[in-house]
């Protein structure tokens, strides 16, 4: 198998603390398999027929692996073994919206790693209105692109922070932090100017960028 690429590396790395992992919309189960090379027991799920056959082909070699159909965290509501950590990456905001929210009832998955292939600052405002915590955060750069990936938990420690309401600072340490605040300004430059200030965002969206714009001053 080829390397994984950067964002998919990172993401093994924050697992190999964990024995069972779940990987939520695996696709041909990259990660996955890397994650059973070394040992690990790997969920690897799929929402579409056809997704799941393709994840079935991509892992007939691996007995550690089980690939499970179903739309986000459904496939293992019905499993007995309990999940040490789940990977939901690569799908859009709203998705990991979605796969977050059906945990919501139960809270039985106290921890996940979450990476939005776009709409990183979506995402981000979602974790923050839910209180989620963040143990670990980190921005990866590949191929012109900038992924940003949260290791979070729903119960408070001494381990995990809060996120702040719109400053980005849990990846204040990232070599990226200033580019991913140069594309954020942009972003929200072009909301500015092409959206009608009747928008309910729109307030938010200036209150978003006069605190960046404060915090480079």
């Amino acid at each position: 198998m080829a390397p994984l690429e950067k964002r998919l590396a990172k993401l093994f790395e924050w697992c190999q603390s964990y024995q069972v992992v779940a990987d939520i919309g695996s696709g041909q189960g990259r990660l996955a398999r890397a994650l059973a090379r070394h040992g690990h027991h790997v969920f690897a799920t799929e929402k579409t027929l056809v997704g799941w056959q393709e994840l079935v082909q991509y892992t007939r070699n691996f007995d550690n692996i089980v690939p499970l159909r179903g739309d986000g965290l459904e496939p293992l509501s019905a499993l007995d073994i309990a999940m040490d950590i789940i990977v939901v990456a690569g799908m859009g905001p709203k998705t990991i919206e979605h796969i977050l929210r059906q945990n919501a009832p139960s809270r039985r998955i106290p921890t996940f790693i979450v990476q939005p292939m776009q709409g990183l600052f979506v995402l981000r405002r979602y974790l923050q209105a839910e209180s989620w915590f963040v143990r670990r955060a980190e921005l990866v750069q590949e191929r012109g692109r900038l992924y940003g990936m949260w290791w979070i938990e729903k119960n408070r420690n001494e381990s995990v922070s809060p996120l702040s309401e719109w400053l980005p600072t849990e990846f204040l340490g990232s070599s990226l932090y200033p580019l991913l605040i140069q594309d954020r300004l942009a972003q929200l430059d072009w909301k500015l100017q092409h959206q009608n200030r009747t928008n309910r965002m729109f307030c938010e969206w200036q209150d978003e960028r006069n605190s960046l714009l404060s915090m480079l001053r």
